[in-house]
Parts: structure tokens; C-alpha cells; sequence
């Protein structure tokens, strides 16, 4: 049977590979020069040095799994630091410990943590005692987080983490598509955090085990290596216009949901006219080379996050050369610091001058920092970030049930449907390829 995958981002690779290795004649269509999408690693400062992502999660196991099977899993390396730090009332803070993605499990560490003023230590400790029924149906995290534990500590502690992963505010993210942990404690019982603690406690997780995965080359590694694998199979600068001219049996579409939808809408404009609901947002990741010796500030720790509501251009720091090993050397400090968020595209419309103008700015003000970098890396990435919000899953169910009726030999996945972090994609393209092989049957 003859398959063909439109994309070739981590999602469309990993579909025609499980594809190939399922025996199906496979071609997969990229537009672009190269593959991978926005995982990207270029040269910095004489080294490989990642544009995009730098990680992924290594507790779910579908891209721990695909590096093994591609020969890569003995090269992966785990962070070698694990703390990190929030800006918050005028100082670069400890995230309390334990916590779970930014809801804290101790409140006396929240309160030592001194990231929250005592008042919003004082309305987080009432969380365990409030009133309250279980999660029923989708909500924002914002939603669920005010309401079981105030304001301040959403703003400054949960939005960092959780709005930050996603370029978005969580007061607009659905807390089922995009935090499931937290969705799944919540429905539990009426104690957000009296559920996380039972869920820690239980876990049979190592604590000690790596929280975060990458590979020393970079994550371009992973892209390289499944473009090797696919070779003559995978078709660069070959973009589709229209599904009816593939010589295919079974297609996959991998492409952001906006592009997806004009070559969805001749076959099922059910499906298309709600891909054109998932909006995105758009960021850009300055990477700057110092000297080491012109750096004071210690960085002990993986970097930092900025609540929205502290009014920075940038909205998160990397330390990578103290975060990774492989990252910088003795001479050498290598940051990657995030700016612009969903509605906030301030970084974006900056010219690069004013930019680092800004950027240099926020960090001479959060650590302090009045070095001028020797290397300057600037990239933008425009519409990249889907965003997730309440009745996301819902959405993405009732588009595949219309693409069911509409075009059985048609599966649409990417990013923005159940999960934008690296595993989620692989396996929703790995997914997707298995469904085809299995549906190879149905006629187009």
C-alpha cells in the first residue's frame, strides 16, 4: 500500500518512519529546503547549539523509545543541573520544592521561597480546607488554580511554568488538553494539592531519574537521523497544493492546523472550519556567547522564569552552558533567553537592534548582567506554538470524527492536536502511520 505524509517536522517523520518499518511505500512531502520544522540546531560560538526546543520530557517514553531505536539512546544526556529559578518581587527565586507544575506541595517552602508575598502564602494554605467539588468537564488552569489557590500565586508561580511551556496566559489554556496532571488530581477530589501529594506518594518513580532528555549534537540529531532513514523517500522543497494529485492510498497530514486547513477544505470542510479555530502563538529565542570572565552572576541552576505580570520583554532565561554539560566551556557562557507570548507580540515586531536592545535590558535588571555577548543568535519563530483552550480535546475529537465520515483515508495530526512537546508528536505520528497501515483497505 502506498502512504504519503505531507510535513516532514518531527511529527511527519516520525509518521513515515513507522510507516517504512511497517512495510508501506511510503513518501513524505516537505516544502521547505530542509526537515525537522522548528527543530533546529545550528553553530554557535564553534559549537552545535539548538534554535528551538532543547529537551524533551524523559518520564513519558516515546521519544526516549525512538532515540533507542534509531541508535541514539546511549547518547543521552540529562541535565546537569536541576534548580531553577523565578523573577518575582524584585529577585531571582528558587522554585519551592517539592512542586508540580508550579502548585506547591509544601507551603512552607513556598513560603521560604519568599516568590509569593505572606498573604498569598497565607491563601495558598488554605487550599487543602476549601469547599469544592471535583473537576467536571474542561476549564482554564487559570480557573482551577485562582480558585483553589489565589490569585498571586497563579500570576507569579503557575503562570511562568505552565503559560510559559505554552507561550500563552493559563487563564486561556484548557487544563485537560495541556496539563492532564494536574486535570487528573483535580478530578479526584476537591484538594488540588492534597491529590498531588497522594499521586507523589504513590508513584513508583525514581525521583533521583532524569527529568529531561537531549542529545549532545542537539535535536537536530533526531530529525538527521530519520531523514537518513526515510532517504530518497523524503521529498525537500516538494510542497502540495491539493491531496487529489498524491499517488497514495492512505495520507497523513502533519502540517500547523492553519496550512492544514486549505488542503483539508476540498475534502471535508466540517474538519477544515475547525482547524481554523486553533490559533498560535508566536516567540523568538535570542542565544548570546559571553565571556566567561565578564559574567558574575552565578549560575547555579538550569535558568529562570518571568511572570507576565512583572512586565519584561523576555519571559524566560536558559543558563545552557550551566543546564547542559556539552553546552560552552571554560571561556564561554551560553544563554538562550524567550521573549513573546499569545497576544504579546512585541519581540516579534522589534527590529534585532532593539531587540537585544531589550533584551539586554531585562537581563541587566533580573541577574544583573551588563556584559555585552561576543555571538548573537537571533531566531523567530512566528505562528509556532499552538494554544490549547478549554474544549481543546473535544475540538480535535469531533475534527477526526468528521474526517472519519468525510475522508477515511485521511488522518490530520501535528502539534496542535493532543500534545505539543517532542514525545507527543512522535507518537501522534507514529499513531497516525499505524492507523493508515491499518485502514490501507479503504478506497479513496
Amino acid at each position: 500500500m502506498k502512504v504519503a505524509v505531507v510535513g516532514a517536522g518531527i511529527t511527519g517523520l516520525a509518521a513515515g518512519y513507522e510507516a517504512a518499518k511497517a512495510g508501506a511505500e511510503v513518501v513524505v512531502y516537505e516544502a521547505a529546503e530542509r526537515a525537522g520544522g522548528r527543530l533546529l540546531t545550528t553553530e554557535l560560538a564553534g559549537q552545535p547549539v539548538d534554535e528551538g526546543a532543547d529537551a524533551f520530557l524523559a518520564r513519558v517514553p516515546w521519544a526516549t523509545e525512538l532515540c533507542q531505536e534509531l541508535g541514539l539512546g546511549a547518547e543521552l544526556v540529562s541535565p546537569a543541573q536541576r534548580a531553577a529559578f523565578v523573577y518575582s518581587r524584585g529577585a531571582l527565586r528558587a522554585l519551592p520544592q517539592p512542586n508540580v507544575l508550579g502548585v506547591p506541595l509544601d507551603f512552607d517552602a513556598l513560603a521560604a521561597s519568599g516568590i509569593v508575598s505572606s498573604d498569598g502564602v497565607d491563601r495558598a494554605r488554605q487550599e487543602p480546607d476549601l469547599a469544592g467539588s471535583p473537576l467536571a468537564g474542561d476549564e482554564s488552569v487559570g480557573e482551577l488554580v485562582r480558585r483553589r489557590l489565589g490569585d498571586e500565586l497563579a500570576d507569579q508561580l503557575v503562570d511562568p511554568l505552565i503559560g510559559g511551556i505554552n507561550a500563552s496566559s493559563i487563564d486561556d489554556l484548557s487544563v485537560r488538553a495541556a496539563v492532564p496532571q494536574l486535570a487528573e488530581a483535580a478530578s479526584q477530589g476537591p484538594s488540588l494539592v492534597q491529590e498531588l501529594r497522594r499521586l507523589a506518594a504513590s508513584s513508583t518513580a525514581d525521583p533521583t531519574a532524569p527529568v529531561f532528555y537531549t542529545l549532545p549534537d542537539g535535536l537536530g540529531r533526531l530529525t538527521d537521523e530519520l531523514s537518513e532513514r526515510l532517504g530518497d523517500r523524503l521529498r525537500l522543497s516538494s510542497p502540495v497544493a491539493d491531496l487529489g494529485v498524491l499517488d497514495a492510498d492512505q495520507v497523513i497530514v502533519t502540517l500547523p492546523a492553519d496550512t492544514a486547513r486549505a488542503l483539508v477544505a476540498p475534502v471535508s470542510a466540517a474538519a477544515a472550519d475547525l482547524l481554523g479555530t486553533i490559533d498560535y502563538a508566536s516567540v523568538v529565542l535570542v542565544t548570546l556567547a559571553f565571556n566567561a570572565g565578564d559574567v558574575n552572576h552565578p549560575m547555579a541552576g538550569s535558568g529562570f522564569l518571568v511572570p507576565a505580570v512583572e512586565g519584561r520583554t523576555i519571559t524566560a532565561c536558559s543558563w545552557a552552558s550551566s543546564k547542559w554539560a556539552h553546552v560552552g566551556s571554560p571561556d564561554t557562557v551560553v544563554m538562550r533567553v524567550s521573549a513573546g507570548r499569545y497576544g504579546d507580540d512585541r519581540a516579534l515586531a522589534l527590529s534585532d537592534e532593539a531587540l537585544l536592545d531589550a533584551v539586554g535590558a531585562d537581563l541587566a535588571e533580573t541577574m544583573a548582567l551588563d556584559a555585552q555577548p561576543h555571538t548573537v543568535r537571533i531566531s523567530r519563530w512566528k505562528r509556532s506554538l499552538p494554544q490549547f483552550r478549554p474544549g481543546h480535546l473535544e475540538l480535535v475529537a469531533d475534527l477526526e470524527q468528521s474526517l472519519s465520515y468525510d475522508a477515511p483515508w485521511l488522518q490530520v495530526t501535528g502539534a496542535w492536536a493532543r500534545g505539543l512537546g517532542i514525545p507527543a508528536c512522535i507518537h501522534q505520528g507514529r499513531l497516525a502511520a499505524q492507523a493508515s497501515v491499518a485502514d490501507g483497505a479503504v478506497a479513496r
